[in-house]
C-alpha cells in the first residue's frame, strides 16, 4: 500500500494522484451519510433511552448502529461513485483515451464526473449496479457508528470521572475521539476491505473473492490497507467529533 501511495504520489503528485480523485463523491457523503449518522444519533438516543434515564453503553451501541446502518443503506450510491472514481484516478492519453498513470492503467475511465456517474452506472449494470457491495457497506456503517459514537461518550464519562473534570475541555474531546477511531477503525477493517471489493469492481463477486482468501488467508486479506485506514482515521477524528462539540456548546 505504501508502494501504491508513493507511486501515485509521484506519477501524477500529491494532488492530481491522490487528493483530487474521488474529491467530489467524497465531499457529497460527508453531507449526506456522515451527516445522518451522527447528527441524528443524539435523537435516536434520547428516543431509545427516554426523556429521564441516563443512556447506557447498550442505548449507545444500538443508537449508533441505527443511524450508521439507515444512513448507510440509503447513501449507497454516493459510496460506489467514490469509489469508482478513486480507482479511476490517473493520467488519461489524449490519443487512445486510456489511463496512462494508476491503478487501472491501460484502462478507459469508466466516468465522466460525479454526478454523471451515477447515470452510467445504471446504463452499463442497472440500477442495482449502484447498490453494489450494498450488505457490505451496511453492516460496515451499523459497526463503525456503534462502535465509534458510543466508544467516544463513554470514554468521556469514565476519563471526566476518573480526572474529576468539572466540565469537558476540548482537549478531552480530542483525546476520547482519537481513541473512539482507533477502536472503530479497528472494529470494521474486514468489512470496510469487503465494500471496497465489492463496490470498485463491475465483476466483484464471492466466487473471485475465495480464492483471494485462500491464497492470502483472511486476516492478512481483512486487513489489508489497515494502517492507510488509520492514517485516514486520524485527521478526520482531529476534526470531526471535536468541531461537533463546539457547535453543540
Amino acid at each position: 500500500m505504501a508502494q501504491v501511495i508513493t507511486q501515485s504520489a509521484a506519477e501524477d503528485g500529491f494532488w492530481r494522484g491522490l487528493a483530487e480523485p474521488g474529491l467530489g463523491a467524497t465531499t457529497l457523503r460527508a453531507m449526506t451519510y456522515v451527516a445522518f449518522r451522527i447528527g441524528m444519533y443524539s435523537s435516536v438516543r434520547d428516543q431509545i433511552v427516554g426523556s429521564d434515564d441516563e443512556p447506557t453503553l447498550r442505548d449507545q451501541l444500538i443508537a449508533g448502529a441505527i443511524t450508521g446502518g439507515v444512513g448507510s443503506a440509503l447513501f449507497v450510491p454516493v459510496d460506489v461513485v467514490r469509489l469508482r472514481m478513486q480507482a479511476d484516478a490517473g493520467s488519461v492519453c489524449g490519443e487512445s483515451g486510456l489511463l496512462l498513470t494508476g491503478l487501472r492503467r491501460g484502462a478507459a475511465p469508466r466516468h465522466t464526473g460525479t454526478f454523471r456517474a451515477f447515470g452510467e452506472i445504471v446504463r452499463t449494470e442497472g440500477k442495482y449496479g449502484l447498490y453494489r457491495g450494498a450488505y457490505a457497506a451496511v453492516a460496515r456503517a451499523t459497526l463503525l457508528s456503534s462502535s465509534q459514537l458510543a466508544s467516544y461518550e463513554n470514554l468521556k464519562l469514565r476519563i471526566r470521572a476518573g480526572l474529576n473534570l468539572e466540565e469537558e475541555t476540548p482537549a478531552l474531546h480530542l483525546g476520547c475521539a482519537l481513541i473512539s477511531g482507533l477502536i472503530a477503525q479497528t472494529t470494521i477493517q474486514p468489512f470496510d476491505t469487503l465494500r471496497s471489493f465489492f463496490m470498485a469492481s463491475t465483476t466483484g463477486s464471492l466466487s473471485a473473492l475465495s480464492p483471494i482468501i485462500r491464497n492470502e488467508g483472511f486476516f492478512k486479506w481483512a486487513y489489508r490497507g489497515y494502517l492507510p485506514a488509520m492514517a485516514r482515521q486520524g485527521p478526520i477524528m482531529l476534526f470531526q467529533l471535536p468541531l461537533i462539540e463546539q457547535f453543540r456548546a
